[in-house]
């Protein structure tokens, strides 16, 4: 060949004021990612209220409490002793979840953040990889 492809092709530098403009653009997309978390909760719990759930026993599909009269399903990583009384919330059509369980600001823009960081941490580290060099 005539000409030489190295020269040819883009140097991709691997300073660090690139790599930190990576993660401060997946830290803005995590907190993006975040609120989207929180308003998507708040939507598809919009009309719950919140009660006093009893722990009647153990089903298939999870715990079973009484909220009111009205028996629903708990899915918890822990089976709690029975009589047990947990705040929840439960919605019209019989969905139920503790109230611990609730999103909350923090807790949604931390997992946006983390997720879209990790991302492109390993996003950046599989560029690496295949390419031999740091990206940036």
């Amino acid at each position: 060949m005539p000409w030489d492809l190295r020269g040819a092709t883009h140097p991709r530098g691997s300073g660090l004021r690139p790599q930190l403009l990576v993660l401060l653009v997946a830290a803005a997309l995590g907190l993006l990612l975040g609120a989207g978390l929180l308003a998507a909760d708040r939507s598809s719990w919009r009309a719950a209220t919140t009660a006093s759930a009893t722990v009647v026993g153990r089903t298939d599909a999870g715990v079973a409490a009484d909220v009111g009269g009205r028996r629903v399903v708990l899915h918890l990583p822990q089976i709690p002793s029975t009589g047990t009384v947990l705040p929840v919330e439960v919605t019209p059509d019989g969905r139920a979840r503790p109230l611990a369980y609730r999103a909350t600001p923090g807790r949604a823009l931390r997992s946006g953040v983390l997720f879209a960081l990790g991302a492109a941490v390993v996003l950046q580290a599989y560029r690496f990889v295949v390419t031999r060099r740091p990206a940036g």
